[in-house]
């Protein structure tokens, strides 16, 4: 799950690590930049969906390393043969309304993961249109880590065999992070095929798999620890389907649910993904006070939690 801490090498015994540094990866990485449609391996902002992903959330079992992963575009990443054990939930939704969103005013993103037995952790995230970092670990459990300079875990555009540079840091203490696109193509589980996949690691060890049709973690190991992460909305657009109508829009000073609940939840984003407003619909008076907005595009929110609905409006 992305774990942080100072390292100064990887051990000697590290159940996975790829070859890095040498020529052929370079070349590998240049030839990754000439082969097939870029356009399709490059992950955007506009990649993350407007309502997240719901996930099972598994652990690695056996074997207890992970195999040797290809490189470069049209890979077909075969790990069938792993044994994955379900050890809860991950959630993969907009923060406002979850339970530390106040003690991260700039998160708009977070990952709740519910494991047996363990309780209920929360990472928090702020994506905007350069990337997206992370502000912390396990809030919500005991010892949870809080970064002073957040982790970025992504760059937006990224594109095969293009590497990126962060540093980050928490108690003080100063650490960096080299990440590199290595790997594009289909990912084959046990009780998923995966096509869209993006493979993603670091020179410090971490090794993750994005689903880059709706972007979320569909693979994280690191620190010797490897989860997996399978959806089970086929799009949160089983939601978005009943998308929210709204009137007028463009409007002035008040935009109209008309067949909202009361009590629903809504925040308004700019179209960088920016939370601007929060509220709760009031009963008998389904709206949204937009008199503070200045004029332009934004996306309202409404619902809760894994199950948001989506619609885009004007100020005028």
């Amino acid at each position: 799950m992305l774990h942080t801490t100072a390292r100064i090498a990887p051990s000697p015994g590290r159940p996975f690590r790829a070859a890095r540094g040498s020529l052929r990866s370079v070349l590998a990485s240049l030839a990754c930049l000439m082969l097939g449609p870029l356009s399709a391996q490059t992950i955007l902002y506009e990649d993350l969906g407007s309502f997240g992903a719901s996930t099972d959330m598994l652990r690695l079992v056996a074997p207890g390393v992970l195999p040797e992963l290809g490189h470069g575009p049209n890979q077909t990443w075969d790990l069938s043969g792993l044994t994955l054990q379900a050890i809860g939930t991950m959630n993969f939704t907009p923060a406002a309304g979850t339970a530390h969103a106040a003690q991260f005013p700039t998160a708009n993103w977070v990952w709740t993961h519910t494991a047996t037995g363990v309780g209920t952790a929360y990472y928090y995230l702020r994506a905007t249109s350069q990337g997206m970092d992370l502000l912390d670990r396990n809030v919500g459990l005991p010892d949870p880590v809080i970064y002073t300079d957040p982790v970025q875990i992504m760059k937006f555009p990224f594109t095969l065999g293009e590497s990126f540079t962060d540093d980050y840091s928490t108690g003080g203490v100063i650490n960096t992070k080299h990440w590199n696109f290595a790997g594009y193509g289909t990912l084959i589980l046990p009780s998923a095929t995966i096509s869209g996949v993006a493979l993603v690691e670091s020179q410090e060890g971490d090794v993750v798999f994005w689903n880059h049709n709706r972007l979320c973690p569909v693979m994280i190991s690191d620190e010797g620890s490897t989860m997996f992460y399978i959806q089970n909305n086929v799009g949160v657009g089983e939601h978005a389907a009943q998308t929210a109508e709204v009137w007028p829009n463009p409007c002035t000073h008040y935009l109209n649910v008309p067949q909202a609940l009361p009590g629903s939840g809504w925040q308004v984003l700019d179209m960088q993904g920016r939370i601007l407003a929060t509220g709760k619909l009031a009963t008998g008076a389904p709206q949204v006070d937009v008199r503070h907005l200045v004029p332009g595009s934004y996306v309202l929110l409404l619902g809760r939690e894994a199950a948001w609905q989506r619609v885009r409006f004007v100020k005028n």
